[in-house]
């Protein structure tokens, strides 16, 4: 796979290079505060989005965009590398 590139430009803004460990811990307390309204009967309670439960700016990184560059640039190269 030395050779598999991204084939658009897109990256986060910010250090990380993925969401997933927050997506993951916002989906956790997500479930987990959905479980404990149902187990005591607290229906109109019940969060329905995710972001009811945790920020979206608290996940790593500022989301994801587009970048414009030329192909020799090396940090254009870095950005498409997987």
């Amino acid at each position: 796979m030395s050779k598999s590139r991204k084939r658009t430009p897109i990256s986060c803004y910010v250090c990380c290079k993925s969401q997933k460990r927050g997506k993951q811990a916002c989906n956790r307390k997500f479930r987990r505060r959905e479980h404990r309204l149902i187990s005591v009967g607290n229906y109109e309670r019940l969060p329905v989005f995710t972001i009811e439960v945790m920020n979206p700016w608290d996940l790593g990184g500022d989301g994801k965009g587009y970048f414009h560059g030329l192909p020799t640039d090396e940090w254009f190269i870095r950005l498409m590398r997987k």
